[in-house]
């Protein structure tokens, strides 16, 4: 059994030689990057008309150049906050502008590289998202595009607190801002695997109205060789090689953190996220290579009550898997014949 931790214990990761190297590198990529713009767009252009890459590489070029001047714009907005914080601004109004913040960021951030890449979105029951009442959020996991993706599609401020791999504080933004107000970064393969699974069950504690729990339950970025090394994985396991085998799409999602959370949760619904049209694109190489270029970016999202979710461990298991099938169908739908998953 793994002991409490209450929400005002979820340790910070607070590392300043690692905030002084990530702000200025940012900052510098910031200032530098634009000014480089006029020199290497003829050339990106030049090269994607020769290899046919629907000015791919140009893209992605301007792609760059957004990210980091939006990043910095929103340090210093970031820091603006905290002087009016140690000037009498009180913790709530503190709170609130740091999530304000960070919604004008990961709108800016999933927008704008829609736009960039000339990506049409499509999203089915938004309405399921923006439901009040307080609910764990399980959103399918396959691109850098998706890593904040309910806070972008949102069109209102919600009270997201989401779990993240702790490799995504290298990215200042995060870094700052997120550790604000609650949100949990887990080591993968930490040494101490109940302490992870402690941070992510604190998590959902005190939920209100507004609130929700944001989990990627897969864990990683699906793609094929990932599925393929979880089929040799579980060789010796007949019952997580059947979950393997059977998700053609997605990876199994039947991690420790996000049962134990199902359990310890029984007043919040659950909401799942699925999407499809922008698997290709895994990694930021992709987008050079057009994976993501000219793509529909199709999400579907339905709600489930809370009365109507399992709260013991091997209900909950069957309950994830039923989920993530559901999703892997709309992933394998041609888009012709899809039907989007009923809501509840």
């Amino acid at each position: 059994m793994v002991a409490a931790m209450e929400l005002n214990e979820i340790p910070t990761d607070i590392n300043w030689g690692r905030r002084i190297i990530t702000t200025t590198s940012w900052f510098g990529l910031a200032i530098l990057l634009p000014f480089m713009l006029p020199l290497v767009i003829p050339l990106t252009a030049l090269f994607d008309v020769v290899t046919r890459r629907r000015l791919s590489t140009s893209r992605t070029a301007l792609f760059f150049t957004y990210f980091f001047v939006l990043e910095s714009l929103g340090l210093l907005i970031a820091f603006w906050l905290w002087i009016r914080r140690k000037c009498g601004m009180s913790s709530d109004d503190y709170e609130r502008a740091n999530r304000k913040l960070q919604r004008w960021w990961a709108r800016g951030l999933f927008w704008g590289t829609s736009r960039i890449f000339g990506v049409t979105v499509d999203i089915d029951g938004l309405e399921k998202l923006e439901d009040t009442r307080p609910a764990v959020v399980l959103s399918r996991h396959a691109s850098t595009l998706d890593t904040m993706l309910p806070i972008a599609v949102v069109r209102k401020l919600k009270y997201f607190r989401f779990v993240m791999k702790s490799e995504l504080l290298t990215d200042p933004a995060l870094d700052y801002c997120a550790q604000r107000f609650p949100n949990v970064f887990v080591q993968r393969g930490s040494d101490n695997p109940d302490f992870e699974i402690k941070k992510v069950v604190a998590l959902a504690k005190e939920l209100e109205p507004n609130d929700a729990v944001v989990v990627y339950p897969e864990g990683t970025r699906f793609t094929p060789k990932k599925r393929q090394r979880l089929l040799e994985k579980f060789e010796d396991n007949e019952e997580m090689l059947h979950v393997a085998t059977t998700l053609e799409n997605t990876l199994p999602p039947l991690r420790e953190g996000v049962v134990k959370l199902l359990e310890t949760t029984p007043d919040a619904d659950v909401v799942i996220i699925a999407h499809r049209g922008i698997d290709g694109a895994a990694a930021m190489s992709d987008l050079i290579k057009g994976r993501l270029t000219g793509n529909h970016f199709e999400i579907a999202i339905w709600r489930i009550p809370a009365t109507q979710v399992p709260r013991d461990e091997e209900a909950i298991r069957e309950f994830l898997f039923e989920q993530w099938q559901r999703i892997d169908n709309f992933i394998a739908a041609a888009p012709a014949e899809d039907s989007s998953p009923a809501m509840a």
